[in-house]
């Protein structure tokens, strides 16, 4: 059981990997997000969190999808995305007609996170009629680079050995030039699942330095009724078991270099 991986210590690391933090509720029937009054009270309810003011802008895109009418004849169909956007600095709230999304690339507390996912289900369950939950989820997207990791299978003292795959293989490591794995998890008793998608490459953009992903997916799918509460609850539970998963795959050393304060701080 995913829930009992040991428990996380929540203690906020200098040097932690973060690089994406992404909350989203998605809804099992369009939702009535358009008029202006949503988009309005998201602002003002946001703003409550002490941080400042979101810059609130309207949100209008087109996708396309390809659908098959006819036997063997795919035709591209055209869909409008409308709702609102309100940013303020590295976080983003975004509702369309879909979802409500939280996410930030500056990633801070959970606390502040936390609020601003709070904030944001308050205004909205009391700006319409919201038809139910489909799927609630929490995903962090972790970047790992390390000093002293100048080839893959150096990662096998910092990886957590589960993860490690072919570098564990005594012919097989100094010739894996990348690999990737997705680990799906089955659902706890609570409904809630995890996918961890992992990926250890050297990466050209930052002059082929030695870079792991870390990529944990968190969340229930199923119709529900949003209730704040419990939508709240969940998401609390849901980055529980995120931290679960982080420590699990990595080793002490690693862990502890995350702890540690950068040079110069």
């Amino acid at each position: 059981m995913l829930h009992d991986l040991p428990e996380p210590s929540h203690e906020p690391l200098p040097q932690a990997p973060v690089e994406l933090v992404v909350w989203q509720l998605q809804f099992a029937e369009p939702a009535d997000v358009v008029p202006p009054a949503v988009g309005t009270a998201l602002a003002e309810h946001l703003a409550q969190d002490g941080g400042g003011t979101f810059q609130l802008q309207r949100l209008t895109s087109q996708t396309f999808a390809i659908s098959f009418p006819a036997p063997g004849v795919p035709q591209a169909e055209q869909a409008q995305i409308e709702g609102w956007t309100l940013r303020r600095g590295p976080v983003a709230v975004t509702v369309n007609r879909q979802s409500l999304s939280v996410e930030t690339n500056i990633y801070d507390t959970w606390a502040s996170f936390r609020t601003v996912v709070d904030l944001a289900v308050q205004a909205l369950t009391e700006a319409v009629l919201l038809p139910g939950e489909q799927r609630l989820g929490l995903r962090y997207v972790d970047r790992i680079v390390r000093p002293g990791v100048r080839k893959l299978e150096d990662w096998t003292g910092l990886l957590a050995p589960w993860l490690t795959g072919p570098l564990g293989h005594p012919q097989l490591r100094d010739v894996v030039a990348a690999y990737a794995q997705q680990v799906d998890f089955n659902a706890q008793a609570d409904g809630i699942r995890a996918t961890l998608r992992q990926r250890a490459f050297a990466d050209a953009e930052q002059r082929g330095s030695q870079t792991v992903i870390l990529d944990f997916d968190v969340f229930r799918e199923g119709y529900r009724l949003i209730e704040t509460d419990a939508t709240l609850a969940t998401t609390d539970q849901m980055n529980d078991l995120a931290h679960r998963l982080f420590e699990a795959s990595i080793t002490a050393p690693l862990y502890d270099a995350f702890a540690t304060e950068p040079e110069g701080a």
